[in-house]
């Protein structure tokens, strides 16, 4: 299986302020956190993952025929995402910059569905 490395989504940025944002714009922790909760379609390493950002910090991934759960968080201007199998219960935390319709984070782009 791959690793899903942060897929910061979701945990996926989550993506007031983010909507205005131009492109290549860093988000703010409130342009952040204005994303979510929601679905996303993010693009990890080439590939494609469903993820669902509950409002409770849950988080859900999806790719295939297999899914994985962990969490999501704001802390101080970052996402942070961590997955139980998928980021090996690691949370790995990263700016968002909007990319055009796109928002992408370290090792990951994802859109709001």
């Amino acid at each position: 299986m791959f690793r899903l490395a942060t897929i910061a989504v979701v945990g996926c940025s989550l993506i007031a302020g983010a909507n205005t944002a131009a492109a290549g714009d860093t988000l703010t922790t409130r342009a952040i956190k204005s994303l979510f909760p929601g679905q996303f379609h993010a693009v990890v390493k080439g590939y494609e993952v469903r993820i669902s950002a509950k409002r409770d910090g849950r988080l859900v991934g999806s790719y295939m025929a297999a899914t994985d759960t962990g969490r999501w968080s704001v802390r101080r201007g970052r996402l942070c995402i961590m997955l139980k199998d998928w980021t090996k219960g690691k949370t790995n935390c990263s700016r968002v910059v909007q990319a055009g319709t796109w928002y992408k984070a370290k090792n990951v782009k994802f859109r709001k569905l």
